[in-house]
């Protein structure tokens, strides 16, 4: 008894705190130097300036990664234009021959538009990073890598 009490308890903390704040979620593509392709899943809350995706890349193969960014600044330009600059760190893992591992320190910087009473938010963002490769060699391999993407969000 006290497990279901307890479990229907978490539930609710769950679905209370959910709705005590905006989520959105959305897709992004774009490319880059010395990427050739690559789509993110991302996701943000409306109460903290982090934005967070899962990245997709498409080499010499295919890799995978995540990246935190926070938004220092997102201030309004005009209108349901704003602009936004932050920091942020990722991690990727390449599965083409041979196996690579690396870490990045990003700078993105963009714009942003929120319309439909905020629902819909497309955005355009340069993300400029150094990347420290872990595997296959320590060091070696593209330092300075840029990317460019254009995405949109939708938030609930």
């Amino acid at each position: 008894m006290n497990k279901k009490i307890l479990i229907v308890a978490a539930l609710l903390m769950v679905v209370c705190v959910g709705g005590a704040f905006a989520w959105g979620i959305g897709i992004q593509g774009g490319t880059g130097y010395p990427l050739f392709g690559s789509g993110a899943i991302t996701f943000k809350l409306d109460s903290v300036p982090f934005v967070f995706a899962t990245n997709f890349t498409f080499e010499d193969g295919f890799g995978i990664g995540l990246t935190g960014d926070y938004w220092f600044l997102n201030d309004n330009i005009v209108g349901p234009l704003n602009w936004f600059l932050g920091a942020g760190a990722g991690i990727s893992i390449g599965f083409q021959d041979p196996f690579s591992l690396g870490l990045e320190a990003r700078l993105p910087i963009g714009l942003n538009m929120y319309f439909l009473d905020g629902f819909i938010e497309p955005y355009v963002q340069a993300v400029p990073s150094l990347r420290l490769h872990i595997l296959p060699k320590f060091g070696k391999g593209d330092i300075f890598k840029f990317a460019g993407n254009i995405g949109i969000r939708f938030w609930f």
